[in-house]
């Protein structure tokens, strides 16, 4: 649980347990006993009056004493022994248990009276070492695409520059930007997972929930409209559309709440907007050139803004108050990232450095001089650790402790745009101007892969594939080929050699009878006989040791072909295997559209059926009207040809009879248009009925075709 979350649920449970402490009741006595001489309305020292509650919130010329939660406030700073400024300075100083008494008055969240709400804490507690668990991940299976849309809405010749990448902080997935669409892919197989399309422009600014489970997307067409997307990474579904801009969205970050989206952008201001409304709450005025980066702490406490100017500022994301004022860099923010405990802003810049900033005073930790020129690209990982890239055309990993871990990679191609390290912390991510996204292994800085953000038409890697896999099958046909041939001479010099072996069990016998028949008659031509026998059977051995090495060398001629088969032929299952899915995945995409015009024409279908409604209700309403005029003109007809009145009140009467008439005129004219707009509705409901329904239909049975493809 983040830290401010834990110290409001323990202030929870002290509220409930034991009695408030409040100003008014315990705090207000205090002050009056030891500190009203010299902080009261008549005498402010140092700015500060402590006889009213609003007084003692707002704090001196020095900055607020107290803090909702903070028992390290300047307030009870000041009153603890030792101190190096002790107050009060003079007179008996506050015992212990009353400076306890403050401390949870602190804690209770700052109650006024009894009848108050706690305050929630503002300021996080710094800690120069990350002590969150990184492993403490939310319940459940991290957040992955389930059945996204494959096939991209924008196919372009050449990748553009890419603007934003970041990985998924709890699953294997990386967000990129791509031409009016963003890109998700597994950060261990590279593959494709799923397109997010972003119809409203390029998108240029991407960030993950804490949870993983949604995405902000902001972007837009530069000098025309921006906007903000926020996806639900798992179904695709665009859930909030907020922020409307008159210029491209350059950053934006949505609260863990889903309460406020922050953007910014050439405007120069810093925007909260309501999600729940869409209305903007706070535009705040102070950056002083085009805002270039932003970021929410992971407990949503604190917002980061950068600008081009090198300006820095900290915000209450709560109230839009400025927290903190961050100076130093010398040239454009190329981004704010807070690290994964709240506690430690990173910022980097074009001025070659990165500065890391703790939260309690808003004072310098560290800073490093990354890259000569300009750091192009930050981003932390889950454990603290830090990849950045810059004009030097390098990508560095880091760690922790901001020591240098290694240089990922050297002379790149082109200038780095962005970086990203996955949530394993075992492959980092670097995106250039040219399109090309490098995957390495951080452990050793191997090249693993590379991603490009022009991703191809389902059609035309069908048809990739099936060229790779006709080129495969003839690389297995010949394969297969020379692999009967080497058998075939494998066969045969195993023939050779068994007559070999054959003719020489022959010559052996033979010169076994001769040499029996020698030595019984002992003739000079039994002699010669045997002696020519064993010539036969010297030479046969001769050429056995020959043959045997002609099997084994043609044997292991076999075995080598036979390897060189399996290996020709094991790319082709995963071929098509990648036929199976891009199949599949062609049907889906084409059942996410057809899904979609289905909702569309049902929503139309819907409106249809509500217009119907209102028509009908329009026509008794016109109708009613149309018969009171016409008893209206019936009752002053009848009463004029019963009692004929003078000539000067008949002549008022015909001119209200006259009027009458053309107010039913009006009535029947306003009558039979709610009747042409009814039947022309009914037409509307009567021809669209069908097709929404086919429409259904027709994705319902491409979403089970396309689970049959999967099987």
């Amino acid at each position: 649980m983040p830290r401010r979350l834990l110290i409001l649920a323990t202030l929870s449970t002290l509220a409930s347990a034991e009695e408030k402490v409040t100003y008014d009741d315990q705090a207000f006595p205090i002050f009056q006993q030891t500190c009203l001489n010299c902080h009261n309305p008549d005498k402010t020292k140092g700015g500060l009056d402590l006889s009213t509650f609003a007084g003692a919130l707002k704090g001196g010329s020095g900055g607020k004493i107290v803090e909702p939660g903070d028992t390290g406030s300047r307030l009870i700073g000041a009153l603890m022994p030792g101190a190096e400024k002790p107050m009060p300075p003079e007179g008996e100083k506050l015992t212990g248990d009353k400076i306890d008494v403050l401390k949870h008055w602190i804690e209770g969240g700052l109650l006024e009276n009894k009848s108050s709400s706690a305050r929630k804490p503002s300021k996080p507690k710094f800690e120069t070492t990350l002590r969150s668990d990184p492993a403490a991940k939310p319940d459940g299976p991290p957040p992955m695409p389930i059945d996204l849309l494959l096939e991209p809405p924008v196919v372009t010749s050449r990748a553009s520059s890419i603007h934003a990448i970041i990985a998924s902080p709890w699953a294997p997935l990386l967000a990129v930007t791509g031409q009016h669409q963003v890109l998700l892919h597994h950060t261990e197989s590279l593959e494709l997972v799923g397109i997010l399309p972003f119809p409203e422009g390029d998108p240029i600014s991407l960030a993950f929930t804490p949870d993983a489970r949604y995405l902000i997307v902001g972007g837009g067409v530069q000098g025309k409209s921006g906007v903000t997307v926020t996806f639900d990474i798992t179904t695709g579904a665009r859930l909030l559309t907020v922020g409307k801009e008159f210029d491209s969205v350059l950053a934006a970050d949505i609260r863990l709440g889903f309460d406020i989206v922050a953007t910014g952008g050439p405007s120069r201001l810093l925007k909260i907007w309501n999600t729940e409304t869409g209305d903007l709450v706070k535009s705040i005025k102070k950056h002083t050139d085009w805002i270039t980066a932003l970021d929410l702490s992971g407990d949503g406490v604190l917002l980061a803004s950068g600008d081009r100017n090198g300006g820095v500022w900290v915000w209450e994301s709560e109230t839009g108050n400025e927290y903190q004022t961050l100076r130093g860099h010398q040239a454009a923010i190329t981004a704010t990232v807070f690290r994964n405990d709240s506690n430690l802003l990173a910022t980097a810049s074009e001025d070659g450095t990165v500065r890391f900033w703790e939260m309690n005073g808003g004072s310098e930790v560290k800073k490093i001089d990354a890259h000569p020129g300009g750091v192009t690209a930050f981003a932390f990982g889950r454990d603290g650790s830090f990849v950045t890239a810059g004009r030097d055309m390098k990508a560095k990993l880091w760690k922790p402790d901001f020591n240098p871990a290694r240089d990922l990679v050297q002379n790149l191609p082109a200038l780095p745009t962005a970086v990203a390290l996955d949530s394993e912390g075992k492959r980092a991510f670097v995106a250039d101007s040219l399109g090309t996204i490098r995957a390495f292994q951080t452990e050793d800085a191997k090249l693993v892969g590379e991603i490009q953000s022009n991703p191809p038409t389902i059609q035309s890697r069908l048809e990739t594939l099936v060229s790779q896999i006709s080129t495969q099958q003839q690389s297995i046909a010949a394969a297969e080929k020379q692999l009967a041939d080497k058998t075939s001479a494998r066969d045969a010099a195993r023939q050779g050699l068994s007559e070999v072996e054959k003719s020489r069990q022959q010559a052996d016998e033979i010169q076994k009878a001769a040499q029996a028949g020698a030595e019984q008659t002992k003739s000079e031509g039994a002699v010669k006989i045997a002696a020519d026998a064993m010539a036969r059977v010297q030479a046969i051995d001769q050429g056995i040791p020959g043959a045997k090495s002609a099997l084994e060398a043609a044997e292991k001629t076999v075995a080598e072909t036979a390897a060189a088969l399996a290996t020709t032929q094991a790319p082709l299952v995963a071929m098509n295997a990648a036929v199976k899915h891009w199949t599949a995945a062609a049907i889906n995409s084409k059942a996410i559209v057809t899904r979609h015009n289905a909702t569309e024409s049902a929503v139309a279908l819907e409106d249809s059926q509500l217009n119907f409604t209102k028509s009908a209700g329009q026509i008794s309403l016109r109708a009613d009207a149309l018969n009171s005029k016409r008893a209206e003109r019936e009752q002053l007809a009848s009463r004029f040809k019963q009692s004929p009145p003078s000539p000067e009140i008949a002549a008022e009467l015909e001119a209200t009879l006259a009027a009458i008439d053309i107010s039913i005129g009006r009535e029947l004219e306003a009558l039979q248009q709610s009747e042409n707009e009814v039947a022309t509705t009914r037409d509307t409901i009567e021809q669209s009925a069908p097709l929404a329904f086919a429409k259904t239909a027709e994705a319902d049975s491409l979403r089970a075709a396309y689970r049959k493809a999967l099987e």
